[in-house]
């Protein structure tokens, strides 16, 4: 027991130089990773984010042309919609910085990954305390999911940061209630819904949860509802711009991408068959989009990313009400393509390996964790683990792989980081009792 107070009173006497020593270890292992598998153009999702990032530093606006997802779009119709815009304006700016260079952008994207590091130490430092915030802060820096983002131009580690800061300025303001708080949770997860646009489901929660836990009849109707009306409307004018864009170039707005009816119809197309309890392989999503445009004889061929979005969301809807109780098992089955990537690799043409089962049993292990450290701590923690709900909804009702929890994860690990001191507490505790 003198060792472990030592420990503490070491840690709690030098926080910020661990914190600075984990934060120069999370940047040499990110080189080490960078120089083992340097970027690539074909690597994730590069090649659309980039592409958008170079048309636009070259003048030829936000657009880019994929016809695996729409199979109309040419140069006469070059505006995209695709990807979220704030990753894109900040790869555009290291673009013009570094003279187009793709390395220039993952070392950005490890900058970003090590800002959620030093985020997540202060995210759990607030409800939990310094030491569990350092144990957060080692647990990010040594996540390897995190690694494989960095060679690849994305907008996760970005939405992660936000998710990470804006549920941290959540926390402070739920304690200090100061109008600056809130204002910057709102920006920060305005930032993260313009990255991802799940992320929306994060704010929502957000939102409504403000509404519920400051309920009283004491309040006035302006104190009770002050910090859902700073959030709101910070992330919607952190929005607006999207929407406006959105608006002008396809005739309506668009509240995030435009690939959401394109996932609904690939990903649950299957329902309508007795094979439906799999991730839809690239092959498989490309030969049903062909077979849906022959059946579609309506179609002009001149169809912009909006207007294919709404003939994507359509045909999906109708097959979905067409066999409620397959999707509802497929929506069940997704969780766990969501959270350990269960056969996700299967549709991508290999089965899974020691390296995928391995991942699955680290985010089994966090969740366990995370779940533990929601004791005794559900009313302080509510915006982290509702928010973990409803992102986890959001992406089982449609198109589910590990890789999209890569945003929310950091508030996994920080309820995971309490969850691993209690369990080491009661395992020391049981240790004792036989001295």
């Amino acid at each position: 027991m003198k060792l472990f107070r030592r420990i503490a009173e070491y840690i709690s006497a030098h926080t910020y130089l661990i914190l600075t020593l984990i934060a120069v270890f999370t940047w040499l292992i990110g080189i080490l990773f960078l120089y083992r598998w340097p970027p690539d153009l074909h690597n994730g999702e590069t090649v659309s984010w980039w592409g958008i990032t170079l048309n636009l530093v070259h003048g030829y606006g936000y657009s880019f042309c994929n016809q695996y997802y729409f199979p109309f779009c040419n140069a006469s119709i070059p505006y995209t919609a695709m990807r979220e815009p704030a990753p894109v304006l900040l790869f555009a700016a290291v673009a013009l910085l570094f003279k187009e260079s793709l390395l220039a952008a993952s070392l950005t994207e490890l900058m970003l990954h090590i800002g959620i590091v030093i985020a997540v130490f202060y995210l759990t430092r607030e409800w939990a305390g310094p030491s569990r915030g350092l144990l957060a802060a080692l647990a990010w820096a040594i996540y390897p999911r995190a690694y494989i983002l960095i060679p690849q131009v994305s907008g996760d580690l970005l939405a992660g940061l936000g998710v990470t800061v804006g549920i941290c300025f959540v926390m402070k303001a739920r304690r200090t209630d100061h109008v600056q708080d809130w204002l910057l949770a709102g920006l920060a997860l305005g930032v993260a819904v313009m990255s991802r646009s799940a992320i929306l489901m994060v704010a929502l929660t957000v939102i409504a949860g403000c509404i519920v836990e400051r309920w009283d009849l004491r309040r006035s109707i302006w104190n009770w509802l002050r910090p859902t009306l700073l959030v709101a409307t910070v992330v919607g004018v952190s929005m607006a711009p999207w929407l406006i864009y959105t608006n002008t170039v396809f005739g309506r707005p668009l509240v995030g991408s435009s690939l959401v009816g394109y996932n609904i119809y690939r990903h649950n197309f299957t329902v309508a068959t007795n094979n439906y309890l799999h991730y839809v392989s690239n092959d498989e999503g490309w030969a049903a989009i062909q077979a849906l445009l022959a059946r579609r004889t309506d179609l002009t061929g001149s169809e912009n990313e909006a207007q294919m979005d709404v003939v994507y969301r359509q045909e999906g809807l109708r097959i979905i009400a067409a066999n409620p109780v397959h999707y509802v098992l497929l929506s069940a089955y997704r969780f766990f393509m969501l959270w350990f990537d269960w056969q996700v690799s299967v549709g991508f043409g290999y089965p899974m390996g020691l390296t995928e089962y391995l991942l699955a049993a680290l985010q089994l292990v966090l969740l366990i964790f995370a779940f533990v450290g929601l004791k005794n701590n559900l009313r302080r923690t509510w915006p982290m683990w509702a928010s973990l709900i409803t992102v986890t909804l959001a992406y089982i009702a449609v198109d589910s792989r590990m890789l999209y929890t890569g945003p929310v994860m950091p508030l996994v690990i920080s309820l995971s980081a309490a969850g691993t001191v209690r369990l080491s507490k009661k395992f020391t505790s049981v240790l004792n009792q036989f001295h």
